[in-house]
């Protein structure tokens, strides 16, 4: 045993020998090159400072302090920016906001450097006289000041909202602005949050032409009529005085054109559109909108199809798209050409996917115009299927439902009814969404005789009539009419009869359809004033007139 001993430590001593040769890191908890770079570099003569600040307001508005300093290399230091506030301003937003104004990198030596300065946080708008730069150790908690200058700066701050606005548009290109403030526009909401944008970018460049064409659309949405008009037709003039031959200005002034009537005008700016082969599709919608208007169908039928055909744009202009599809649907079903629109309802859903939710229109028309339930029940599936949140798709699958249960028989009837019920529950909605259309009304009378009641109110206190009437859904009224629905019925909080709602409305069709069911207005009265009170009221003469007949009971 003790001649083995001297050979095993012989070993041990050879391994760690060798180890330390080829491994010489090994000798230190660091590689070599690493020890120098971890030697602490000595501190630069010299004194650290910071001197010559300068406050200004840059191009996109943001204000900021530029100043000159020196930095010996000790201790860790941190440069920032601070605005004192007097201790009785305003509740501040953000107390303590200079803590975020710091320079990015302190370097050794002589430098300069830029803060971006954020506002005070106060709640009202006011003048910040001072603006303070200061070096802080940040070796120690307490992180002592060991440079501070100072410069006395009148900042005449906007209110907190205006300031953040000019922060979030200092921080994007022109391009993305734009492309924020169409979103917006797009939206149907934030108009002001858009023209703020767009303001901002005209002011920026007097010559951005899109600015002044997304303004023009703000004026209509905002104000559509006459003024609204004017007021576009006058941005568009400026726009098209920048770029003469700028498509996207045509286009949208001869919308604005059509819309007050000129036609020929309206006409002719989308021929010179056309001209570029622009990548706007709502040269094509529009152009189908205003031949619409002058009951040229079939010329605009061949717009609408110029927009659906064309290469799909994945911006703004694919809402043209849209458009087109929805109206060439209405114009294929005003000549009743159903083959016509199920094509259309097949190309939109091939486009845009199941899950787009125009699956529930296909789905829709396959169950009132072709009254096909159960293709509308597989159609309306594959939308909820594929994540198509839209509550219509829910409606047409309890419609389709309800009209399967009416027409089976034992337990695939019970099976129909439970999934009817889940998706639309019985109520005035579902005998009005029935009563819609002849091929699903039928299924009314055996709800009725199933134990539904004809004049059974919702929350709203609306009846199945009370519903079509506010949709002025005459063939829906007739049905329900046909089917028992009593004109006088009180509906709303208020109580007011059924009959009365087309009457304030002006809708002369209706009162005549519910005088053919029986409705006499000279008995039908509210809060103490009759029909012909309320017509006389109101100044109708034409209906005053149609009031006095009397009903003619079918």
């Amino acid at each position: 045993m003790s001649s083995r001993r001297p050979a095993i430590l012989m070993a041990v001593l050879l391994v760690l020998v060798l180890g330390y040769v080829y491994f010489p890191d090994w000798r230190s908890p660091f590689p070599a090159h690493s020890v120098a770079a971890y030697r602490p570099v000595p501190p630069l003569p010299g004194k650290n400072s910071i001197s010559n600040i300068v406050v200004r307001q840059s191009d996109s508005g943001v204000w900021q302090a530029s100043f000159d300093y020196f930095y010996t290399g000790e201790p860790f230091v941190q440069v920032v920016a601070r605005l004192p506030l007097e201790r009785d301003s305003a509740p501040a937003l953000n107390p303590n906001p200079w803590e975020r104004m710091q320079l990015a990198e302190v370097k050794r030596g002589a430098n300069h450097g830029t803060i971006d300065l954020l506002h005070p946080g106060v709640e009202f708008s006011g003048i910040t006289p001072r603006v303070i730069v200061e070096m802080e150790n940040w070796s120690t908690r307490d992180r002592p000041v060991i440079a501070s200058a100072q410069v006395d700066q009148p900042i005449d701050w906007p209110t907190w909202e205006t300031w953040q606005a000019d922060m979030a548009f200092a921080k994007q290109s022109p391009q993305e602005n734009l492309k924020r403030a169409i979103e917006l526009i797009d939206g149907g909401e934030h108009f002001d949050e858009a023209t703020s944008i767009l303001e901002r970018l005209i002011a920026r460049d007097p010559t951005f032409v899109q600015g002044y064409i997304e303004l023009a659309r703000v004026a209509m949405k905002t104000n559509w009529g006459p003024e609204g008009l004017h007021h576009a037709e006058g941005l568009l003039a400026s726009a098209l005085q920048i770029e003469p031959d700028n498509a996207n200005a045509k286009i949208l002034l001869g919308y604005v054109q059509a819309h007050q009537q000129h036609y020929r005008q309206a006409e002719k700016l989308f021929t010179e559109a056309a001209a570029s082969n622009p990548r706007n599709l709502w040269l094509w919608a529009n152009w189908g909108e205003v031949l619409v208007m002058q009951g040229k169908f079939e010329q605009a039928a061949a717009k609408y199809r110029e927009a659906i055909d064309r290469p799909a744009t994945h911006d703004t202009y694919d809402n043209a798209r849209t458009m087109a599809y929805q109206e060439l649907i209405a114009l294929q079903k005003r000549k009743n050409d159903l083959d016509g629109m199920e094509a259309l309802y097949k190309k939109r859903v091939a486009e845009f996917g199941y899950g787009s939710c125009y699956s529930a229109d296909y789905a829709r028309f396959l169950l009132q115009q072709r009254g096909d339930a159960n293709a509308a029940i597989d159609v309306a599936r594959r939308a909820l299927n594929q994540d198509c949140e839209d509550s219509s798709a829910r409606q047409v699958l309890g419609l389709a439902n309800y009209v399967v249960w009416a027409k089976s028989e034992g337990q695939a009837r019970i099976e129909a009814m439970n999934q009817a019920r889940i998706y639309l529950p019985p109520g005035p909605t579902l005998m009005y969404l029935l009563a819609s259309s002849d091929r699903t009304a039928n299924v009314v009378s055996q709800l009725i005789a199933a134990g539904e009641k004809i004049d059974q109110k919702d929350n709203q206190q609306f009846t199945a009539l009370a519903h079509a009437i506010q949709r002025e859904d005459l063939p829906a009224m007739r049905h329900l009419l046909r089917l028992g629905a009593k004109p006088d019925a009180p509906v709303g909080y208020d109580g007011i009869p059924v009959a009365f709602m087309p009457l304030l409305a002006g809708n002369i069709e209706m009162v005549k359809l519910l005088q053919q069911f029986g409705a006499d207005y000279s008995k039908i009265s509210f809060q103490g004033a009759s029909a012909l009170d309320f017509a006389r009221q109101a100044g109708d003469t034409e209906m005053l007139e149609i009031l006095k007949q009397k009903p003619q009971v079918l």
